[in-house]
């Protein structure tokens, strides 16, 4: 089943979603149920370095926010 995530951060970042490029920052992300890890890779110029999230139950009006700030 599809998910939506929308993963933040101040500039537009190439997301990873278990070690895959997976779209952008600030964007909406599909990705399938269940838990997964995202992360920005290089520069690791933000915290935290990587998040595993349980992703269920979203919708593409309501995606899971998966925050991530800069250092």
């Amino acid at each position: 089943m599809d998910e939506f995530v929308i993963v933040t951060f101040p500039g537009r970042r190439q997301v990873y979603v278990d070690g895959n490029p997976n779209g952008f920052t600030n964007d909406i992300i599909q990705v399938q149920t269940g838990t997964h890890t995202f992360d920005l890779f290089a520069p690791r110029n933000y915290k935290p370095f990587s998040q595993t999230v349980k992703v269920t139950g979203t919708l593409a009006s309501l995606p899971k926010i998966i925050e991530f700030k800069p250092l």
